[in-house]
């Protein structure tokens, strides 16, 4: 296995240098993602979740992506008013990352009007991140060059970090409208850049008290097989890299680490990644056609249970996955 290296890399110092000066005490945010899907689910976000969200006073909100169905058209408009939706459902800052729904899969034909998923994917970073949401200044906001969707940022001793993995195994697959070889050259490139990303926050962490990780793929349930190569380009396991990365992580750091996707169902927590990894979690995000909610995250980094989830409408803890 290749050991992930905690030299200094480019940006790091800067990345370090914004982490506060810890204290003790839990910090509470609210993640949402995978809706609304249809009518039904869209009149349940307006008329209870979004309510319940403002109502919780949580000082930030994270979106692991898919803010509509993968059927939906993928229209400038469309899209716009997904970043108005977003933005709009806490008074307090709100972090975005990407699902698959709403970029790589707007070339299907289900949309009624298949495009580029490139071109889609640039004017989602423009629409979303050309004008940044005012953010605390204390919390060291960062955001990658060229993926502007991968930020960093801490609430008192705890690291947060949002990593650009997507479903439709990471955008390999279905690539309908794209050369495919230029396709496949940006998600590598992307992947690439997300553990570089991920490494940076794990290095950050040495420093903090506890590290939670955003995406919106479920990187447990692998999409293809083998390692993605020259030879394997598009049925690979696309999140074998970054799945390893976040063991190494809870590895090195032994601080209680949680990744947070959505993308797959059902609701669930699991404590141990599933396979003895016993200072790293995994939460299965609310929605998904399953539980139309969002959830309560809690982090108390020192307590016996650092991490503690509560869906916001139906005041309900997650099963375990296994």
């Amino acid at each position: 296995m290749n050991r992930m290296s905690l030299k200094s890399r480019p940006g790091l110092t800067a990345i370090v240098a914004v982490l506060l000066t810890f204290s003790a005490g839990a910090v509470e945010f609210i993640a949402l993602g995978d809706l609304p899907y249809n009518d039904d689910q869209a009149a349940t976000f307006e008329d209870k979740i979004a309510p319940a969200v403002r109502a919780a006073n949580v000082p930030f909100v994270v979106h692991y992506g898919d803010f509509k169905s993968g059927g939906a058209a993928c229209t400038d408009d469309a899209l716009a008013a997904g970043r108005d939706e977003i933005h709009a459902i806490n008074d307090a800052p709100v972090f975005f990352t990407p699902g698959d729904n709403d970029w790589t899969d707007c070339d299907r034909a289900t949309t009624g009007a298949p495009v580029s998923e490139l071109d889609r994917l640039d004017y989602l970073r423009r629409v979303f991140f050309a004008n940044e949401q005012a953010m605390p200044t204390d919390w060291g906001v960062r955001r990658q060059p060229l993926y502007p969707e991968n930020a960093i940022w801490s609430v008192d001793d705890v690291v947060f970090v949002t990593t650009h993995v997507v479903g439709t195994n990471n955008g390999r697959d279905e690539i309908l409208e794209d050369d495919i070889d230029n396709a496949l050259a940006h998600v590598e490139a992307r992947e690439q850049a997300a553990r570089a990303w991920l490494t940076d926050a794990a290095i950050a962490t040495l420093r903090a008290k506890a590290l939670v990780v955003i995406g919106h793929a479920d990187v447990t349930t692998p999409f293809g097989a083998g390692t993605c190569d020259a030879s394997n380009r598009m049925r690979c396991d696309a999140y074998q890299d970054f799945r390893a990365l976040l063991k190494r992580a809870a590895e090195i750091h032994r601080k209680p680490m949680l990744y947070l996707h959505g993308d797959t169902s059902p609701f669930c927590v699991d404590e141990g990644f599933g396979d003895g990894a016993d200072n790293l979690w995994r939460l299965n995000g609310p929605g998904d056609y399953t539980v139309i909610d969002a959830v309560k995250v809690t982090v108390t980094p020192e307590a016996e249970v650092p991490f503690q989830f509560e869906s916001v409408v139906g005041e309900t803890a997650p099963p375990s996955c296994t």
